[in-house]
């Protein structure tokens, strides 16, 4: 496992894409955009540093075709992120059309009344790490990425007694994380949405 470095962002970003473009609530946030790919590649790159900053990001080796990100809560300075992902807006302000910009802040906006990033504070207490994002490549997957990826997360909050909580709009997920502990605490819908936000927590 290793740590990624600022020499990463681009292979990070095209794996991103890979895995991402096709994602239910991703797919939101892009519709309308007229060259949606182009658009979402441009726009995890520029995100690369807030993550690289605010969260912990590993990969299975140096092709960073196997990724992992997340946090620990008391590490996790929001005001910090804050101020990076203003930066953030403003970079991705002067690197992509400005109606394609426009499209893509009102999506966001509609997306998130179809989601709760809040909903755990009714079942966790305290410290917790927070898994983002796991990207696995397409020719990965059923190779063992995903168990090397996360195994050394459950362990380490295992060895510090704090649970884990993520969250999907991945139906397919769901048995994945169910096998390794994780318990499907709330699945939640939102306005008539047709898609569900499953919210999982692994105890330590």
């Amino acid at each position: 496992m290793i740590r990624i470095e600022d020499v990463h962002y681009h292979l990070v970003a095209k794996l991103l894409l890979d895995c991402f473009l096709e994602d239910q609530l991703v797919a939101k946030q892009i519709k309308g955009i007229e060259k949606p790919e182009e658009f979402l590649e441009k726009l995890f790159f520029i995100q690369m540093p807030v993550l690289h900053k605010s969260s912990e990001i590993n990969s299975l080796n140096d092709s960073m075709n196997s990724v992992i990100i997340g946090y620990e809560k008391k590490k996790y300075k929001p005001i910090y992120v804050l101020f990076l992902s203003i930066l953030c807006q403003l970079k991705l302000s002067r690197s992509v059309n400005g109606s394609d910009l426009q499209i893509y802040t009102q999506n966001c906006k509609e997306a998130l009344k179809d989601i709760d990033l809040k909903w755990h504070k009714e079942y966790v207490k305290g410290n917790y790490y927070y898994i983002n994002i796991i990207a696995i490549a397409k020719n990965r997957r059923g190779k063992g990425d995903f168990r090397a990826l996360i195994m050394p997360i459950i362990d380490a909050c295992k060895d510090k007694s704090i649970p884990i909580i993520l969250e999907t709009v991945t139906p397919e997920n769901v048995p994945i994380y169910q096998h390794f502990g994780f318990e499907l605490i709330k699945t939640i819908t939102k306005n008539d949405s047709d898609f569900c936000q499953y919210c999982f927590i692994k105890q330590p």
